[in-house]
Order: structure tokens, then C-alpha cells, then sequence
């Protein structure tokens, strides 16, 4: 049985030595396998993962009532909390415009940490976030970029459910003119306002110290979403977003994890004009070969795309590599079934190498093996939503009312693009 990259039989060279047949110079079976895949490969368009300072203005809302005191600490340690939110979004987006909300909205002139990390300015005994998307939503141009900091608590579970529809109507306006809504969410360090009903709370434990939910909810103008996205990453420990761009194929790769008995694994197989790797094996694997599919490097966007890579799920599309190039069209995978396969549990898969079987019908040194494109795509609703949203409203740290942000982006998950894309030769 002829298997993948096998060269002719000494019996055929033997023959054409000896002059005995016409015979041509043996095909070279990578070569024409590359240019086969080399001309499926699709590269996204990259324009919206494009780094830099955001190209509009960006206004930052900032809830001023008495909860938000308990996320500063009055000894100032140095460690990740409010203060260093307040610090890295004025450091790294240069907001124009600040505004605080509580009883009212209101500009806060020269507002930089200064201002916003004073327990003193949270003062106010109400949370009217509908007042502060009232005001956003008179950027009827998108103008601006627009970042509301708080805990997103109210003290009234009617208050809560209202704020999070208004925000999800204002959202899905916005994303369908071309902006990104964006929610980042961090555990920090809070310790309970006596006296507030609405802020997290101890719950009967007393004053202890914990760890409670500080949020961004981002609409991000046209053109700017990834790029305010690479900053709340390096910001937050969870974000989710609607509409992300597919990120540039060089931006995600399949990270190998410990490798199968007779599986050879070529991580750049082909290089261009994107990296495909290459798996096959000499015989049908009985334990499969597991791949993550992850960023590709540490930088800023590479942060946004990890953080957006968690919880999403994996499509797969096949295709037969043969000398008829145009033979076959993609073909959408049984997930669970077949060669390759998504993994349970994260943006992984499993490979069963079909030891080389692809090869065996193909001629002396045509072209063969399957080409599998993988797309990650975002979930409508973040996965850590369940550690984050109350299920009562009584609930002592987290958010009531939160699901209702996220549900009218469900339905729309199944028609965005994928964030990512890569692809996998196996034989």
C-alpha cells in the first residue's frame, strides 16, 4: 500500500534505467500538494484588527454613587483594583470627556485619577445608568467612543432588569451601524459601604473584604472596536463583544498538545500564504492527537483574541486534496464523528489520523490528503455569565438582571463571523 510522500518502487526505477519505458521524472507530491491548498487558503480581510490609537474620541461615564467606594481601598495598595482601571483607561485611551452618573449625569472637568480614585466623589445615593445611555444614545453619528465603569448594581430588581434592556436596545442599535458593543468584567478588590443597600455586600458575614464585579460596557465607534477591545484586555479578566471581525490568519494557530505514538506533526508544513500545518502517520490512529486553537503571540491583540477565544465553539469543513483541484467543495463536518473532531470542553480538537488511506487511490505522487478548515465562533452570551449573573435579588455579590443583557445577541451568534480561522492538512 502506497502511503503519503511514499516515492516510486525500485522495480519502476530499475525499468526506466534500464531503458526499457518512456518514463517521466517522478511528480513531487508535496509540491502539488501545497499548490492545491496554497489555493484554498482564504485570508480574511485584516483592516479591523488593525492596532493603534482609536481614530474618534472617546468619552469615559463613570457611576458616582456610594457603592463604588467600597472598590477603594483608603490605605492605596499597590495592586489590581478600580484605581488601576481608572489609571490604564486614562493612560492608554486619553478620554476627552469624563462624566459621573448617579443622581444625574454630569461632566466632570479634568477628571483623571486624581478625582475618579477620591472616595469623596462617590457621594451620590442613586445609580441612573439610564440617564448616562440616554446620553449616549445622542451620538446618533458614533461619533465617540463611550466606556461606563460600574458595578451595574441596583436596589431595586425592577431598576436592574430596566437598565439592562435599555442598555441591550442602545447596544444592538449601535452594532448595527458599524460600532462594537463590548462588556468587561473583573473580580476586585471590594470592601462592603455600611449603610448601602445597593453595593455588594457582606450578606449577614460582616464587614470582611471580597472580591465583587467592576464592569465596562463599551460602545466602541466604527472602525475602533478591536483596537479599544486590545486595551480592555489588558484591563479586565473577561471580555465579549459583537460584531469582532475574523482576525487575521497569522493571529490565531493549533498548539499542539502531547503528541500520539506514530503521528508526525509539521507545524509549517506550508507557510504561505498562511501557516498550515501538517499531520499523518503511517498507520490509522487509535488515540487521537489533540490541538488548541490559540493566539498566536502575547501582544495586545493577541490578548483580545484569547480572551474572546474562550467559550467559543469550532466548526470544521473538509475537503479532499486530489490532481482535480475543483473536485470537490467544502463540506461541513459532523462534529463529534469522522478524522477530525471539536474537542468537549474549549476551542480544541481531536485528529484521527487516517494513516495515510487519503494517498492510497491517488497516482505515483499526485497531489493527496484532506484539508480541514477550523472556525471559531463566538458565543451569544459569554461563558462566564453564570459566575456572574444573581439568580435572586437578593444575591450578595453578583449582578441581578444581567442575562437580559446578552439575549438578543444569542440568535445573532449563528450569523456573525467566526473569529478565527485556521486550517489542518491530515493524512
Amino acid at each position: 500500500m502506497m502511503r503519503a510522500g511514499s516515492r516510486p518502487s525500485r522495480r519502476t526505477l530499475l525499468v526506466c534505467a534500464l531503458g526499457l519505458a518512456a518514463c517521466d521524472p517522478p511528480a513531487d507530491r508535496e509540491a502539488g500538494t501545497q499548490e492545491v491548498v496554497r489555493g484554498w487558503v482564504e485570508a480574511p480581510d485584516s483592516g479591523g484588527w488593525r492596532m493603534g490609537a482609536p481614530a474618534h474620541p472617546v468619552a469615559v461615564y463613570a457611576d458616582r454613587s456610594r457603592s463604588m467606594r467600597g472598590f477603594l481601598d483608603p490605605a492605596y495598595p499597590t495592586r489590581v483594583d478600580y484605581r488601576s482601571v481608572i489609571d490604564g483607561l486614562q493612560a492608554r485611551l486619553a478620554p476627552r470627556r469624563v462624566y459621573g452618573f448617579g443622581s444625574s449625569v454630569r461632566l466632570e472637568p479634568g477628571a483623571g485619577i486624581d478625582v475618579l480614585g477620591n472616595r469623596e466623589f462617590y457621594g451620590d445615593r442613586d445609580t441612573e445608568m439610564e440617564e448616562a445611555l440616554d446620553s449616549i444614545a445622542r451620538d446618533t453619528l458614533l461619533a465617540w467612543s463611550h466606556v461606563v465603569i460600574g458595578d451595574a448594581r441596583r436596589s431595586n430588581p425592577d431598576l436592574a432588569h430596566r437598565q439592562f434592556v435599555r442598555m441591550r436596545e442602545l447596544a444592538l442599535r449601535w452594532s448595527r451601524a458599524e460600532g462594537t458593543f463590548f462588556v468587561a468584567v473583573s473580580r476586585a478588590p471590594f470592601a462592603p459601604v455600611q449603610g448601602d443597600p445597593s453595593g455588594c455586600h457582606a450578606g449577614g458575614k460582616g464587614d470582611s473584604a471580597r472580591q465583587c464585579p467592576l464592569y465596562a460596557f463599551v460602545f466602541a465607534a466604527p472602525g475602533d472596536g478591536v483596537r479599544i477591545g486590545a486595551e480592555l484586555a489588558g484591563l479586565f479578566e473577561h471580555v465579549w463583544g459583537h460584531p469582532i471581525p475574523t482576525a487575521p490568519l497569522a493571529a490565531a494557530v493549533l498548539r499542539p498538545g502531547a503528541s500520539a505514538e506514530g503521528v508526525e506533526y509539521d507545524a509549517s508544513w506550508l507557510s504561505d500564504p498562511a501557516t498550515v500545518p501538517k499531520l499523518e502517520a503511517a498507520e490509522p490512529a487509535t488515540r487521537p492527537f489533540h490541538a488548541k486553537l490559540v493566539p498566536a503571540d502575547s501582544s495586545p491583540a493577541g490578548r483580545l483574541l484569547g480572551r474572546l477565544l474562550h467559550g467559543a465553539r469550532l466548526e470544521l469543513f473538509a475537503r479532499p486534496v486530489t490532481a482535480d483541484a475543483g473536485a470537490a467543495p467544502w463540506r461541513r463536518q459532523n462534529d463529534g464523528t469522522g478524522a477530525v473532531r471539536a474537542a468537549a470542553g474549549g476551542a480544541g480538537v481531536e485528529v484521527f489520523s487516517p494513516g495515510g488511506d487519503d494517498c492510497v487511490a491517488a497516482g505515483e505522487g499526485q497531489p493527496c490528503g484532506t484539508l480541514y478548515r477550523i472556525e471559531a465562533r463566538a458565543p451569544g452570551a459569554p461563558p462566564w455569565l453564570a459566575d456572574f449573573e444573581a439568580r435572586e435579588a437578593a444575591d450578595a455579590e453578583r449582578t441581578f438582571g444581567l442575562g437580559r443583557l446578552f439575549e438578543p445577541f444569542l440568535p445573532l451568534a449563528a450569523g456573525a463571523p467566526p473569529l478565527a480561522r485556521t486550517y489542518l492538512l491530515v493524512r
